[in-house]
């Protein structure tokens, strides 16, 4: 039986800053039932309080304790391994969450790693290479394969992240889904077993085999970066799978799953 749910944002409650239809319906259905829930996004172009405003803009209305987002919990990775000084290499605006940290530093203790878009090239690579090689620690806000845009889909920062991997022989700390400690994080204030909450994402890695891992049940949804020739190539098979997150709320009560 699901007691609590976590929910991935981009790709199943919205693409593209559209709300995908039902959104608000599904939302209704766990206030009624008196279901708690967490969003858990591996997005990184926005501090956590700039995400949770751009959500309310868009017609998702939410506060900042309803998310864990992988910026954010970068912060704490920060402050529980001691370290105080980092390079971020990250948009400007999502570098707010990180005021506390000295960035200035030329040899700084640490490499924070988020989405920078279109912004990666051999001179940066080479740089934190080096950097790397001279002892600073290589942290990824997640190692992401690719997203969803209007264009399609568009390459991931967990490529970057691989190849800085391969050149400097050293495995990066990875923060945001599929880890294990990320999911902790968003879970610890449920009041239930490991196997009373779901996962509801599109990514069939980050959001359905780390669900898997940790020991969830795991909804898949049509819609976002999901796709069919993918999912029928895959060997990663999730519990369940709808075509939208307007969906859960019916498939649920007919699979007597509350």
């Amino acid at each position: 039986m699901i007691k609590a749910f976590l929910f991935d944002l981009d790709g199943v409650f919205y693409v593209d800053n559209q709300i995908i239809p039902g959104v608000d319906i599904t939302i209704e259905w766990l206030k009624q039932n008196k279901i708690p829930y967490k969003f858990v996004t591996n997005n990184t172009t926005l501090p956590r309080k700039k995400l949770v405003e751009k959500m309310n803009k868009i017609g998702l209305l939410l506060k900042e304790d309803d998310l864990i987002s992988a910026n954010y919990a970068g912060t704490l990775l920060l402050n529980r391994l001691r370290i105080k000084s980092c390079k971020l290499v990250l948009q400007e605006i999502a570098k707010f969450d990180y005021q506390q940290f000295n960035t200035s530093n030329p040899k700084p203790e640490a490499i924070v790693i988020g989405d920078i878009g279109p912004n990666w090239n051999y001179n940066l690579m080479n740089d934190l290479m080096n950097l790397i090689l001279e002892g600073a620690k290589l942290i990824a806000l997640h190692k992401g394969t690719y997203f969803q845009s209007k264009k399609g889909l568009i390459i991931d920062s967990g490529a970057f992240i691989a190849g800085l991997e391969y050149s400097t022989h050293t495995n990066a700390i990875i923060v945001g889904k599929p880890q294990k400690t990320f999911f902790e994080l968003a879970t610890q204030n449920f009041d239930c077993n490991v196997d009373e909450i779901a996962m509801v994402g599109d990514d069939l890695i980050n959001d359905i085999q780390g669900a898997q891992n940790m020991g969830y049940t795991s909804f898949l949804v049509k819609t976002g970066k999901f796709r069919s020739s993918i999912y029928k190539t895959s060997s990663i098979r999730s519990d369940h799978l709808i075509n939208s997150i307007a969906e859960l709320p019916n498939y649920i009560l007919s699979k007597g799953l509350l």
